[in-house]
């Protein structure tokens, strides 16, 4: 199965296979890059946007919620390359197309009322006073034409984007004429203006606006000191507030509380610097955090009452010695942060295969099992969800909470694939970072898992423990349970959860696999029936 990456394009969300994406992104960045500072060039990009956003949707349905990199291909086709331009007076249909079918809108160009006329004129290619003036006296017969009129102004939907415009009169909705489209609009209002400033109208409201400046500009200056005054109150009281509240956390939150500092049942702010820093570190921190706060809420205190009192004394000292403390406390923030990365700078991992041999059956049955139940919930972590969501369903690989000891427990990760030989094989991958390949594979092995076999039932633990005493280094485990060929293997309801790389030739999602028999054939699950 190929992995997924979930895209916005245009304010749509897609899911999208990876090869996919990199062909998308690759055309993207083209668009991007022969537009860039183009007069008009982001209303192009938007325009290119939306129209692909528009022809993705139709790719999609009920039995298919996934783009394909044939799908990308496709739609790159029918947009046509950045460099595809038309030359002046040259057909707008792209090379070897097919006509656009038109859409009917409302033309708010043309429009005099609703665009409904002009509309129909740009449908049927006819000057909208004909179709003006054929309404008009078909208004006079028959006054049910109104009626008409009303409800289209109402129900036709209004042609506001460059690709509508151009569907309006069936052309090709592709790269070079939404370009066209874009510029002469650019070039029409250029027009219009330059001949409106050669009239003597706009020098006489030039000079009219000219006047009206002055008198804003007096009103600007009287409510600027009216502002300032305003400006200052608001920085005292905020200046207060936050004083009050940085004060009052000691007494009503523990990020402070010196009793209860590392208590793994807060937040997930305080949980993630508890597993991620050293004590040290974090306390070098915690002090660096406080002072980049508090040094700017003083000074913020302070300025709102210099601008209330209108006092000016000489404090470029004391405001000298608070900037040299504050970057002091960034250069203390950004070093200890380079200093606990360099605790993640190298992952090592290490292996280890077992021979299954199931009894009693031909039939490998796996079952996962949930041992821990009493189990703090921490769905909320921001190292919690390393992969991410597809159809609202969570992939494995995520944390799913601590014991009462303060140990961490990850969802188990498994996939399924071909034996080497005619034995099942259960394979198990630890890994972890560290400052150093000796270190990070020590961490990887005080990774706990349990597993067995009884008879022909493989029973994995739905978790793998990680002790409290031990720091978290981004862990990992992945199971591989090895089928030989012809061999079958029965995956329960609860195992489809925590499947990864399953192939089969159904092309079934691992989530879809639960409550059946798969049998391996060459490289690939099979789904097994009664009658093969």
């Amino acid at each position: 199965m190929k992995k997924t990456v979930k895209i916005n394009l245009s304010g749509s969300i897609f899911h999208i296979d990876e090869d996919a994406y990199q062909r998308l992104n690759d055309y993207l960045d083209r668009i991007h890059e022969h537009f860039k500072g183009q007069e008009g060039g982001e209303e192009i990009i938007s325009d290119i946007e939306m129209r692909m956003g528009e022809l993705f949707q139709d790719k999609l349905s009920g039995h298919k919620q996934v783009i394909s990199d044939e799908d990308v291909w496709e739609v790159t086709k029918k947009m046509g390359e950045p460099g595809d331009f038309l030359e002046e007076g040259a057909s707008t249909h792209s090379p070897g197309g097919s006509e656009q079918q038109k859409k009917l809108y409302r033309d708010p160009d043309q429009a005099i009322l609703g665009g409904v006329a002009s509309g129909i004129g740009a449908y049927l290619n006819v000057d909208p006073v004909w179709i003006r003036l054929l309404l008009v006296v078909l208004m006079l017969g028959y006054g049910f034409i109104a009626v008409v009129y009303l409800l289209l102004w109402l129900f036709l939907p209004k042609a506001t984007t460059y690709d509508q415009k151009l569907e309006m009169r069936g052309e090709q909705v592709n790269i070079s004429n939404i370009e066209k489209k874009v510029k002469d609009e650019y070039e029409q209002v250029r027009g219009n203006f330059k001949k409106y400033r050669q009239s003597g109208s706009y020098q006489n409201i030039t000079r009219g606006l000219n006047e009206i400046f002055v008198v804003l500009g007096r009103i600007l200056k009287a409510l600027m000191q009216v502002v300032l005054v305003l400006i200052g109150v608001a920085l005292v009281v905020g200046g207060i507030g936050l004083i009050l509240g940085l004060i009052g956390i000691p007494f009503i939150a523990w990020p402070f509380d010196m009793f209860d500092l590392f208590d793994h049942h807060g937040t997930a702010a305080l949980f993630l610097f508890q597993s991620l820093l050293s004590p040290p570190a974090f306390i070098i921190l915690a002090a660096s955090a406080a002072l980049l706060v508090v040094i700017p809420v003083l000074v913020i205190f302070y300025t709102g009452l210099k601008m209330l009192s209108g006092f000016k004394a000489k404090d470029q000292s004391v405001l000298l010695s608070a900037l040299i403390i504050w970057v002091a406390a960034l250069l203390a923030t950004a070093g200890t942060a380079a200093w606990q990365m360099h605790e993640f700078s190298v992952r090592s991992h290490n292996k280890e295969e077992i021979q299954l041999n199931p009894q009693g059956s031909s039939t490998l049955f796996l079952q996962m099992n949930s041992p821990h139940v009493h189990l703090y919930e921490t769905d909320d972590l921001p190292f919690g969800d390393n992969t991410g969501v597809i159809r609202g369903k969570d992939i494995v690989g995520a944390i799913r909470g601590t014991d009462p000891e303060g140990n961490l427990y990850f969802n188990t990760e498994i996939d399924i694939l071909k034996s080497p030989d005619d034995s099942y094989h259960l394979q198990i991958k630890k890994s972890s970072r560290g400052s150093s390949i000796r270190n990070a594979a020590g961490f990887a092995e005080k990774i706990r898992f349990n597993w067995e076999l009884a008879d022909s039932t493989l029973i994995l633990d739905n978790t793998f423990r990680i002790a409290s005493d031990t720091p978290y280094r981004l862990q990992q485990m992945t199971l591989a349970i090895r089928v030989p060929g012809g061999h079958r293997i029965a995956i329960s309801e609860e195992a489809e959860e925590y499947l990864d790389d399953a192939d089969n030739r159904q092309n079934m999602w691992p989530f879809e696999m639960g409550g059946k028999v798969w049998e391996m054939r060459g490289d690939e699950l099979s789904l097994h029936r009664k009658s093969d």
